[in-house]
C-alpha cells in the first residue's frame, strides 16, 4: 500500500489549467484491464485540479486496502495509467 503512494510521489505535480484530453484518450486506447479502469476514474479528478498522485491514488488505494489487488498490480496499472492521465494537462 505504501509502495503505491511512494512510487506515485514522483508524479505529484499539480496539473496546469488547460487540458489536452484527446491525447490522453489516444494514449488510454493502448491500456487494458486494471490500467484502463485506473485511467478512466482519475482523468476527471485530474481535470478538477488534483495532482496526478491524488487522482491515481484515490482510485487504487481502496482496492489495495480491501485486498482486491496487490501492491504490485496497483503499481503497474497506476504507472501505466499515470502516463496517459498526465497528458490531460501537458500544455
Amino acid at each position: 500500500m505504501l509502495r503505491v503512494a511512494s512510487v506515485l510521489v514522483l508524479l505529484a505535480v499539480p496539473f496546469p489549467a488547460f487540458a489536452d484530453r484527446a491525447d490522453a484518450d489516444a494514449c488510454a486506447q493502448k491500456l487494458s484491464g486494471l490500467a484502463l479502469q485506473t485511467y478512466q476514474a482519475p482523468v476527471m479528478r485530474a481535470e478538477r485540479g488534483q495532482t496526478l498522485r491524488q487522482a491515481i491514488g484515490a482510485h487504487l488505494k481502496p482496492l489495495v486496502e480491501a485486498s482486491k489487488i496487490s501492491e504490485k498490480e496497483a503499481h503497474k496499472s497506476g504507472f501505466s495509467a499515470a502516463m496517459c492521465v498526465r497528458l490531460v494537462h501537458k500544455k
